[in-house]
């Protein structure tokens, strides 16, 4: 009797904790500075500038020395990333040059900084 109480909280847990079938993730990984903000854009345009009618959102967070950040974006869409240009010395709105990943559904990515 437990089993059959417990069988359906544990399948809605199971589905809110899943990617969508329709989405990849791609986890970026700081294994090189001591801490580095990251700023991230998902966009279905090949400009990762543009916030035009393709762009989707955006993120800025900090990474810590072998910490991840894992970032879901919808199908049909790119993944960009940018960094401090200068992490041990960091200037607001000085940035790397964008890195882009294009991702398929269901496939999952992992990239250093």
């Amino acid at each position: 009797m437990r089993l059959r109480t417990g069988l359906p909280l544990l399948l809605v847990l199971a589905a809110c904790s899943s990617t969508p079938p329709d989405s990849a993730k791609l986890t970026l990984r700081n294994t090189q500075f001591e801490h580095v903000n990251v700023q991230v854009v998902i966009t279905r345009g090949a400009n990762c500038d543009e916030r035009g009618p393709d762009f989707v959102g955006s993120q800025e967070f900090v990474l810590h020395r072998d910490q991840t950040k894992t970032i879901v974006a919808p199908n049909e869409t790119s993944i960009c990333w940018r960094r401090d240009r200068y992490p041990t010395n960091p200037h607001p709105g000085e940035w790397s040059g964008w890195s882009r990943a294009i991702l398929f559904p269901g496939n999952d990515s992992t990239t250093d900084l």
